[in-house]
């Protein structure tokens, strides 16, 4: 894993600082709180998002409400990108899970719950907390915490990290196991159950053997009941068909009297009928004789509209016509000879004036004689013409007036005679539907009888079957073959109740033999278990001394290797030997040397190569790859730059080369001045300030 870059929004001092990282060693070099360890706390906080305290106001920045994480880092071949922000809640500060949020080149593989970012992480990288804040991040004044620690305490502490502790915690609670499954095992040897075993298989072995017999006395009466079933169908058929025949004797009986009473009913509605048709027949001859009568009263009236020139057979409605026709040349005629009148008696006015006075009756002015002979003489003729007019209208009125008087007289008796025609024909109409639907009726009735006639002559000869006796006889059969059978069925019931009983003991007996049975493959098993925990526990013992024994080459190993890169060709005389208890034995020029006289610097240093090289070890046994990353939080701390101790160590970390990262934090400027990558760090105005120089 390489850091590539971090970005800190108000976080702590940081309001938006971003910082980039290179392979090899990078310092972080400022004052006193200039904000150096912050950027540290923040790469812990983005990758775990655990407090290192009881809450996150280390944190966030004051007066912010909310502060984001975002770490860039490379791990075999892939980019990620891990953003993780706080926002205040209340009065407390919490993760924000809107902006977190883990990729991997690009693609988006977890997000806003920590346990899935968690899991990703941990499947990713192979990391977890412990690892990192105990091998991978050394903080403030921890570099020499493990070599000061008591033997024991160190142990104790370097087998959890590398997992030896768990053998001997398996071990332990092995230990209660084995006295679980001790108890087990004398349980189950004093258990009942398995001590009477032997009775309950006798016991089994005599009610199977009962069993049996009942069983085949069972089969006996089965036979039995089967026979006697038989028996019960054999009398049940034969009473049945009694009976049903005894019923069909009853149903003939019962039928006959039905066919005599439709018999009885059917003479009574033949005559019925018979009358009815003659009855109809007469009436219809009454009408018919009607009917002629109002035809010769029809002729006689319609003799009046040959007079009125209609032909004989003209409508009533060509009459009505004729009439109205009439009545208007009446009424001109009428017209006509008042208009006559009128100009007659104008006339002989005219005339009496032309006579009495000799003057013109329309001016009255006086006229000579002989045009008043020639008025009067013309007057004369023209009274003459309109009385000869007046007459001939006043007899052609007369005329029509005696036509239409015949033809309305005429008209009014053929409406009447019409409409009785009508009604007669109706009724005669509906009399000969009613003569044939009553003819009809009578000849079906008619046939209906000789039907039932014959029917009845049939059931006569029907009339006979089993007698009352012999019914009896049959159902008296049927109850002994039934009540044989009850107490077949009833024997049978018993004898099932005693199988039942017997296969409940021989299923009881069967229970405990399997339950003797688990329990003897219980005990088995339970003294095998027994066997494997004491196997088991005998085998942890003696694993971890051996696999520490082996931890301890390899210790001496990679912590030889780092302490020679890092005091370079001058301190190759320093040789550090392991002991069981992890504690470093140094020895120079082939002469042991206690720690505790070591000098400030080459105690930080052999302090320095002991955590990589046991950093090795422990990220290689926990998750198959070396260390390769390194957060240092003020080593120099204690050293000083008279005894040349800081640039010995910044001398070493520059020659190391096991780590492929270190970034350390400092305010040392002889400790920076070895760094490849010196990222200086400042406070202004309360907000850290961020500045990179490149070594060349």
């Amino acid at each position: 894993m390489r850091i590539k870059s971090v970005r800190l929004k108000n976080i702590r001092s940081h309001v938006d600082t971003y910082v980039e990282f290179e392979e090899g060693f990078n310092c972080l070099i400022g004052g006193l709180g200039a904000g150096k360890t912050s950027i540290l706390y923040a790469i812990d906080f983005a990758l775990f998002g655990e407090r290192l305290g009881r809450s996150y106001a280390y944190l966030l920045r004051e007066g912010a409400d909310r502060g984001t994480v975002t770490l860039r880092f490379t791990h075999e071949g892939s980019e990620y990108v891990l953003t993780r922000g706080l926002r205040r809640a209340g009065t407390g500060i919490v993760q924000d899970p809107s902006v977190l949020e883990l990729r991997k080149d690009g693609r988006l593989i977890a997000h806003k719950r920590a346990s899935a970012v968690a899991e990703q992480l941990a499947k990713e990288l192979g990391l977890d907390k412990e690892l990192f804040r105990e091998v991978i991040w050394v903080r403030q004044e921890k570099l020499k915490e493990i070599l000061d620690m008591r033997p024991a305490d160190r142990q104790k502490k370097l087998d959890e990290l590398l997992g030896l502790e768990e053998f001997e915690e398996a071990r332990s609670k092995l230990a209660s196991f084995e006295r679980y499954y001790k108890g087990v095992l004398d349980t189950y040897r004093r258990d009942p159950d398995i001590i009477a075993a032997q009775r309950l298989e006798e016991e089994h072995a005599q009610l199977v053997e009962k069993l049996a017999s009942i069983s085949a006395e069972i089969e006996d009466v089965k036979l039995e009941i089967d026979k006697a079933s038989k028996d019960v169908e054999e009398a049940l058929a034969k009473l049945t068909e009694l009976e049903e025949a005894r019923k069909r004797q009853e149903k003939i009986r019962a039928k006959k009297l039905e066919l005599e009473a439709a018999v009885r009913e059917a003479e009574r509605a033949v005559k019925r009928l018979s009358a009815e048709v003659e009855r109809r027949r007469e009436a219809i001859k009454e009408l018919e004789a009607q009917l002629e009568s109002l035809v010769a009263k029809e002729m006689e009236h319609r003799r009046a509209f040959a007079l009125s020139g209609l032909e004989t057979g003209a409508s009533v409605e060509e009459a009505k016509k004729l009439l109205a026709e009439w009545e208007s040349r009446m009424a001109e005629l009428r017209e006509l000879a008042a208009r006559a009148r009128q100009e007659i008696e104008s006339k002989e006015e005219s005339l009496k004036i032309i006579s009495s006075e000799a003057r013109c009756p329309t001016c009255l002015r006086f006229i000579d004689e002989t045009y008043r002979r020639e008025m009067t003489a013309r007057l004369k003729r023209e009274i003459v013409k309109l009385q000869h007019e007046l007459e001939e209208a006043k007899a052609e009125l007369s005329r029509l007036e005696e036509l239409r008087s015949k033809l309305s007289r005429a008209v009014d008796a053929l409406m009447v005679i019409e409409a009785r025609k009508s009604d007669l024909k109706a009724r005669l109409e509906d009399e000969r539907e009613a003569l044939e639907q009553a003819e009809r009726d009578l000849d079906s009735t008619k046939m209906r009888l000789e039907m039932l006639r014959v029917e009845l002559e049939a059931l006569e000869s029907e009339l006979t079957g089993p007698s009352e006796e012999e019914v009896e006889a049959a159902r008296a059969e049927l109850d002994a073959c039934r009540k044989r059978l009850s107490e077949l069925e009833g024997r049978l019931r018993e004898l099932q109740a005693r199988r039942d009983m017997v296969k409940e003991r021989i299923a009881d007996c069967e229970r405990r033999l399997s339950l003797v049975e688990e329990k003897r493959a219980r005990m088995e098993k339970a003294a095998k278990v027994l066997e494997l925990i004491k196997l088991l526990r005998s085998a942890y013992k003696a694993v971890r001394p051996h696999l520490r024994s082996e931890v301890v080459k390899l210790a001496r190993y990679y912590v030889q290797r780092v302490l020679d890169e890092l005091l370079g060709p001058e301190g190759a005389g320093m040789v550090v030997e392991i002991g069981q208890d992890y504690t470093p034995i140094v020895k120079v020029g082939g002469r042991e040397r206690s720690v505790a006289h070591l000098s400030g610097g080459e105690r930080t240093l052999l302090a320095l190569a002991y955590r990589i090289g046991m950093g090795h070890l422990i990220m290689q046994y926990r998750t198959g790859r070396g260390l390769d990353l390194l957060l240092l939080d003020e080593p120099t701390e204690s050293l000083g730059r008279e005894d040349l101790s800081i640039d010995r160590l910044a001398d070493a970390l520059s020659r190391l080369r096991v780590v492929r990262q270190i970034i350390a934090v400092s305010h040392s400027e002889a400790f920076a001045e070895r760094a490849d990558k010196v990222i200086r760090i400042e406070k202004v105005d309360n907000e850290s300030r961020v500045r990179t120089e490149s070594r060349p």
